[in-house]
């Protein structure tokens, strides 16, 4: 069974915690949704009439992009039909566009639902495609509890952009 690590995300659980009773703390989704120009300084890959392709910026592992409807809402149930087909056809076409530009091997994806089930932003849905390839957890990651990123997020949003800009769906 290959287990995928995640150390390097104990800023964001740090901070999860100190806040987790801030009910009244903005959903960060929903920021990036009302900030004008946010594309490059959020790193957004594509917009669509219902919802947004970005890396996460916390990423398991480089190139890990995150899908969310533009709605606030915590479960896909409450989406109309219609954003869940475009949030799935944009897991589909991330999951192609990460094979072809980064030459991932394989692919994760899913969703979490809920706070007890690993979502770190449960209030807003969101879907996660993950990229990997052989050897992507090594010695450092297992043993000293460091992932080695090896690839800027800037440089990864360059390489992935243009890709996601032709995307029609």
């Amino acid at each position: 069974m290959d287990i995928l690590y995640a150390p390097w995300r104990d800023k964001y659980v740090k901070h999860s915690i100190k806040h987790k009773d801030d009910e009244n703390e903005a959903c960060v989704f929903c920021t990036i949704f009302s900030a004008t120009n946010a594309d490059d300084k959020e790193f957004i890959l594509k917009e669509t009439d219902h919802a947004i392709v970005l890396l996460n910026i916390y990423p398991y592992n480089s190139g890990h992009v995150l899908i969310l409807p533009k709605i606030h809402v915590a479960n896909l149930d409450e989406l109309s039909k219609n954003v869940r087909i475009e949030l799935m056809e944009l897991m589909n076409a991330s999951i192609i566009i990460l094979k072809d530009v980064l030459c991932a091997q394989g692919i994760n994806a899913g969703v979490n639902l809920g706070k007890i089930s690993g979502a770190g932003i449960p209030g807003h849905v969101h879907l996660h495609v993950v990229p990997r390839w052989s050897g992507d957890t090594s010695f450092i990651t297992v043993v000293g509890g460091t992932k080695n990123i090896s690839v800027d997020l800037k440089r990864i949003y360059n390489e992935l952009k243009p890709a996601f800009t032709a995307l029609e769906l």
